[in-house]
């Protein structure tokens, strides 16, 4: 195979000011192609027609598609070498942690840089600054993410990454609309700027542009069209990095490899897909392009909670088959709290909603659109059990899982939520000793069980992360966590009410939360396309915090707050985010129709809106889950 150290002769008595865009500062060849750039020494690997999986890597970038990133002193600094040392589990065991804190703190440094240069650039260009003001939200919540949300060591890895494109994304746009786009129109040749990443070019025009502004510029073209009269300084041999890890993911011996999400040859689906947050969009195809197969027919089937066929060696699985009591409860009356000690309190104003709607099933809109199933079990449902040690069970199980759980609904939902019966089989296992491969052929899917096949799609919902949180909890000294609180697995046969009522508490909260999210979604769909970032900084500014909808390892509260804040002034900000959330639905109230001032918002006008507010939600909720909505509860009484 000829190469360019054959097909062309150097001149190194050229000088760089006498070539033009079509001459070769340097010059190589890749197959059939010719590469030259006319301010450059070197040539990269040109990828772009190769059919290649794009998937992210052990240090969760793209392997060689990264290759041509922006060198940034202050990103090397902070990023090159993230490690397990820089992942803090909230536990003794591996599970779901946070970023370190000094890692935190370079990526907010980070964030000031880009917050002050968005600010210059949106005062100097006040009709554009809202695309690339879009993206510095979005850096500001994925580093909010990073110092506050449960992942793991896996997650941590591609949200990290992804902070990094966010802020590479915002310098970038920003240079090319401020200093190198108005070069293209003048014509005047700028000096090569070495901070630039540059690009690829087929086309002569966007070639001779890129040159004029000083971009670095890399010009692809068959053999056949190369000018015979073509000024060459140096043939040179591609250059092919030799510091990017392309090997996958792994934990110990074990490779677990990230999604694919993109399949095909280079060009906009690849780029798209390279820039689109990875964690929760593997299945979406942003060019509906046919060459372009996100997920592999497995991937597709465990994101829907199913297992694919497994063929040969049977999977490991954590938990044994057990026999388990009929749990109470399963036709009791879910739209009221069943009489127990371990609920906190109900909320007057959500009390009387569920009692007032409208139960037809003729309002119920079918086929149901949303999925019914629940993000987080229902807080009755883990009070099920009436055997003291089965009650251990639900409650330790749900500890363990809770951190991995919450994570997963905030950032990467599955496709298919649990329903109650696959939450009894999860919280009503027990961690095998050995694993159940172990113990004999697995049973195909005609024999499974239903409890079996619960577990298995627990399983893929979970999948080895599951294992790890467990860890050792049911060890006589077994421990888990809760805001901060370290619950020993042996108290929980008899666990404290308040401790109980917490928890559910809490399950209450998050539920509603999550469910409200995804109502959202499908009903104000058309202010998501518009706008996400600020419909859900919208639906953020219903509760308080920085975590958005997360809530996990802060204290407990000791008082209301929020929406149920018992000060006028303490409630109006979050009451007034809600309304005009509401506000985006179909059939909305007149009451919640004018916006709440502190001129207008009175104690009566307050318990007005909040009731009708309350009452909406759940008659609406009604209307396309076709099932009672989590809602809130007041905090417990503490003694």
């Amino acid at each position: 195979m000829p190469n360019a150290l054959t097909l062309f002769k150097s001149n190194c008595t050229l000088s760089d000011s006498w070539l033009e865009a079509f001459d070769a500062r340097a010059v190589a060849v890749q197959g059939n192609l010719v590469i030259t750039t006319p301010n450059m020494h070197f040539v990269p690997e040109f990828h772009h027609f190769a059919e290649e999986d794009l998937q992210a890597r052990a240090d969760g970038c793209f392997g060689v598609i990264d290759c041509l990133s922006p060198t940034m002193t202050l990103f090397v600094t902070l990023f090159a070498f993230l490690e397990r040392r820089h992942f803090h589990p909230r536990i003794r065991y591996i599970g779901p942690g946070t970023l370190a804190p000094d890692k935190v703190d370079g990526l907010q440094s980070l964030l000031k840089l880009a917050e002050q240069r968005v600010r210059d650039y949106r005062k100097d260009q006040p009709d554009r600054g809202q695309i690339i003001y879009s993206r510095l939200l979005y850096l500001r919540h994925a580093i909010t993410r990073l110092k506050s949300h449960p992942l793991t060591f896996r997650d941590l890895l591609i949200f990290v990454t992804d902070a990094q494109r966010l802020f590479l994304d915002i310098y970038s746009y920003i240079d090319w609309v401020l200093i190198a786009q108005p070069r293209t129109i003048f014509g005047v040749r700028h000096e090569v700027n070495m901070g630039w990443m540059g690009g690829f070019a087929q086309s002569s025009d966007i070639c001779e542009k890129l040159f004029r502004a000083g971009v670095p510029a890399w010009y692809v073209r068959a053999i056949a069209y190369i000018p015979p009269k073509m000024m060459v300084v140096e043939p040179v041999l591609l250059t092919r990095p030799d510091h990017i890890i392309i090997s996958m993911y792994a934990e110990g011996r074990k490779i677990r490899p990230f999604e694919v999400i993109y399949r095909g040859p280079g060009g906009r689906n690849r780029h798209i897909h390279i820039r689109r947050l990875y964690a929760g969009t593997t299945h979406q195809d942003p060019m509906s392009d046919k060459s372009s197969q996100p997920l592999s027919s497995s991937s597709r089937q465990a994101s829907l909670g199913k297992a694919p066929k497994q063929k040969g060696k049977s999977r490991h699985r954590p938990y044994s088959i057990e026999a388990r009591p009929t749990q109470s409860g399963e036709s009791r009356d879910k739209w009221k709290d069943p009489e127990t000690p371990f609920l906190p309190p109900p909320n007057l104003h959500w009390e009387g909603a569920m009692k007032i709607v409208n139960k037809d099933e003729s309002r119920v809109h079918k086929p149901h659109v949303i999925d019914q199933g629940y993000r987080s079990p229902e807080p009755a449902l883990l009070l099920g059990p009436k055997l003291p040690e089965r009650l251990q069970l639900y409650l330790a199980n749900w500890l363990a899982a809770r951190p991995l759980w919450i994570g997963r609904v905030d950032h990467d939902p599955p496709r298919t939520y649990p329903t109650p019966q696959l939450w009894r089989d999860f919280l009503g296992s027990v961690p095998s000793i050995q694993p159940q491969s172990s113990k004999g052929k697995e049973p195909d899917g005609k024999s499974l069980t239903a409890t079996e096949k619960g577990k298995r799609a627990m399983w893929d919902l979970f999948g080895d992360d599951l294992l790890e949180t467990q860890g050792d909890i049911f060890s006589p000294e077994g421990v888990v966590e809760f805001r901060g609180e370290q619950v020993s697995i042996a108290s929980l046969v008899a666990p404290p009410s308040l401790l109980v009522q917490k928890i559910t508490w809490e399950l209450f909260e998050l539920g509603f939360r999550y469910e409200l999210r995804d109502l959202d979604r499908y009903l104000a769909r058309g202010c998501w396309n518009n706008d996400a970032v600020g419909r859900e900084q919208l639906l953020h500014s219903i509760f308080p915090g920085e975590a958005g909808l997360v809530m996990w390892s802060e204290l407990f509260l000791s008082e209301n707050y929020g929406l149920w804040n018992n000060t006028l002034v303490g409630c109006l900000p979050y009451l007034e985010s809600f309304r005009s959330l509401l506000c985006a639905w179909d059939d909305v109230p007149p009451c919640l129709l004018t916006p709440l001032t502190a001129d207008n918002f009175t104690d009566t006008y307050c318990w007005e809106v909040r009731h009708v507010a309350a009452t909406f939600y759940v008659q609406t909720f009604f209307n396309h889950f076709g099932r009672p909505p989590i809602v809130p509860h007041s905090l417990p009484m503490q003694s």
